[in-house]
C-alpha cells in the first residue's frame, strides 16, 4: 500500500512539473504593457522581451494587444518580413516591414541584426499597412527601422527565443494625404511559434 502511494505521488509530481514547464514556456510569449509617461497610449521602450510595440499613426496609438500575437517573422528566399499586429481604436492593423538581403535560417540567427538600421526608402525595402481587410503598399517619403538590440533569451542554458528591441518611424501617404507613423518602439520575443523560413 505504501509503495503504491509513493508511485502515485511521483506521478502527480511529474505531471505538475511538466505542466509548470509548459506554463513557463507560455509565459515567455505573454505581453507586458507598461505605459510610457511621456507618450500616452504607447508602451515604454525596453529590451526585456515584454512582447509589446507601439507607435502613433497621426497621433492615434497603434499598439500590440493581449489578444493578438504581436509579431511574426517570415523569411522567403532572400527577404525577411517582420509583421507587427495590433489595434488602433479597436480596429485590427498589420504593419509589415520587408527587408531584402536578410534571410536568417532560424530565430536564434536574428542576433545578426544587432545594431542595424534599415533606411526604408532604399531599394529592397517595402512597407505595407493592412487596416481591417484593406492592404496598402506604402510609398515611403522617409523612414527607418532600427534594431537597437538583438539578443538571445536562455532558460536553463537552452535558447528559448530571440529578443528584438528598437525603434521605427516613417512618413508616407494614406488616401492621398501625408501621414506620419512616429515614436515607434518594439520589444519582441521571437521563437518557434512566430518565426517561419520557407
Amino acid at each position: 500500500m505504501k509503495i503504491s502511494k509513493f508511485i502515485y505521488l511521483i506521478l502527480v509530481l511529474s505531471v505538475f512539473l511538466s505542466s509548470c514547464e509548459k506554463m513557463e514556456d507560455f509565459s515567455l510569449s505573454e505581453s507586458v504593457f507598461i505605459s510610457d509617461p511621456y507618450y500616452p497610449g504607447l508602451p515604454i521602450y525596453s529590451e526585456w522581451g515584454y512582447n509589446t510595440f507601439g507607435a502613433y499613426i497621426d497621433r492615434k496609438p497603434f499598439t500590440s494587444t493581449d489578444d493578438d500575437l504581436p509579431v511574426k517573422i517570415i523569411v522567403n528566399t532572400d527577404t525577411m518580413h517582420i509583421t507587427l499586429r495590433g489595434r488602433m481604436n479597436g480596429q485590427s492593423i498589420d504593419l509589415k516591414f520587408s527587408i531584402k538581403g536578410h534571410s536568417p535560417a532560424h530565430y536564434y540567427d536574428l542576433t545578426e541584426l544587432d545594431s542595424l538600421t534599415f533606411n526604408l526608402k532604399e531599394s529592397g525595402r517595402a512597407v505595407t499597412l493592412k487596416i481591417g481587410n484593406e492592404t496598402t503598399n506604402l510609398t515611403i517619403i522617409e523612414g527607418e527601422l532600427m534594431i537597437k538590440r538583438a539578443q538571445q533569451l536562455y532558460v536553463d542554458e537552452d535558447s528559448m527565443r530571440a529578443i528584438l528591441s528598437g525603434y521605427f518611424n516613417l512618413k508616407t501617404f494614406l488616401d492621398g494625404e501625408p501621414v506620419a507613423i512616429s515614436y515607434g518602439r518594439f520589444d519582441l520575443g521571437i521563437g518557434y511559434e512566430n518565426f517561419y523560413n520557407y
